[in-house]
């Protein structure tokens, strides 16, 4: 009897352990299969444009809550979509995206038509039985992009860092998405970190010195491999950041990277592209990889065309893959690299930058989209 009890107390401990490795496996937090069924083509029923997948596959995931993604959606699988991001919670993301998105379903869609909301913050009401708990992960300054995956430091193929822009000591960016080109980074098995700060004391002076003194933690906590990305300011300081620590940093992806006001107002833009050269110039031949993108109609860049050309020349005498993308229209403007457009052809090329050999990684200048990697 005693035995026969024993084998029972073993068998149901067997059978809670295989449960609880089936839920596990089931988790969107710690089941990478699960966690991209979440947000997959196939939770947009009917729609499959182009926009529409790109914009909920890889675009949403860079928000941070409270955020709502809204789809409008034909029988016939014509769609259009709208999300938001940073709001005060999930109800409030709901109550600005719904009349927004009902506007853009009208004029897209047809009188009438009307959105309704396919995701809260990590909840997707084609998976009602699973939710996506966001991230809260912490390593000193840095935080786990909250609706991105985490694969961990032993897992994954290392880190990015995104660095938002700045727009002035009122305008608080740290409710900014992340690009869905960097999403294509944490399905490649990368985790995504955000350095957010606060404008009130957002200057390049002290953000720098905080990001420069920062990093080595990434790599205590064992990341091999640390990508610098930003936008505007943050992509500016990435750059400068890669060039003092070259020891600590694989790769810089800067998106309109600029730090000089703005093209239509009073302000120190003469010397933008001056400066643009000697920070480029600062990045050591060896590394490390460099993918800077440009955009045409950026009023914080008075010559884009001149900065891509330094790029490729710099590209010429650096072994480390160095490339400027500047895509043709219609993607313009400075915040270009969120434009769904941008993601879906230029966001491949990046991937490539990253993560290929030396020898197979893009250098110079590329205006095409990256179809061939």
């Amino acid at each position: 009897m005693h035995k026969r009890w024993r084998g029972g107390f073993l068998g149901l401990a067997a059978l809670f352990t295989a449960l609880a490795a089936s839920a596990r496996a089931q988790d969107p937090n710690t089941d990478f299969a699960a966690y991209r069924a979440l947000f997959s083509v196939a939770s947009l029923g009917p729609a499959r444009g182009a926009s529409t997948v790109t914009g909920f596959t890889l675009q949403y995931r860079g928000a941070v809550p409270g955020a709502a993604f809204g789809l409008a959606t034909t029988p016939d699988g014509r769609s259009t979509w709208r999300f938001v991001t940073g709001r005060a919670d999930a109800a409030a993301a709901r109550r600005d995206l719904q009349p927004a998105c009902d506007a853009d379903a009208a004029r897209a869609l047809g009188a009438g038509a009307t959105c309704r909301i396919l995701a809260l913050d990590g909840a997707v009401a084609t998976h009602p039985g699973a939710v996506f708990r966001p991230v809260e992960a912490r390593i000193g300054p840095f935080r786990a992009a909250p609706l991105m995956f985490r694969h961990g430091p032993a897992a994954a193929a290392g880190v990015v860092l995104w660095s938002h822009g700045y727009g002035g000591p009122a305008a608080d960016r740290r409710g900014t998405s992340v690009p869905g080109s960097i999403a294509m980074l944490n399905d490649a098995g990368w985790d995504v970190f955000r350095f957010d700060r606060d404008p009130a004391e957002d200057t390049l002076a002290t953000t720098l010195t905080a990001m420069l003194r920062a990093l080595p933690l990434l790599r205590e906590a064992g990341y091999g491999r640390i990508v610098l990305a930003g936008q505007s300011r943050g992509g500016w300081q990435s750059i400068m950041a890669a060039a003092e620590r070259p020891d600590l940093i694989h790769a810089v992806l800067a998106f309109a990277p600029g730090s000089h006001g703005e093209a239509a107002r009073p302000n120190n833009l003469p010397a933008a592209l001056e400066d643009f050269r000697r920070i480029l110039a600062a990045l050591p031949a060896e590394g490390p990889r460099v993918a800077v993108a440009l955009f045409e109609k950026d009023p914080f860049d008075p010559d884009p065309a001149a900065r891509a050309r330094l790029i490729e020349e710099r590209a010429a005498t650096r072994r480390a893959p160095t490339m400027a993308l500047f895509p043709d229209l219609p993607v313009e403007g400075h915040n270009g690299a969120a434009d769904w457009r941008f993601t879906r052809n230029q966001g491949p090329c990046l991937l490539t930058l990253v993560q290929a050999p030396e020898a197979g990684a893009a250098r110079g200048l590329r205006r095409a989209p990256c179809t061939g990697g």
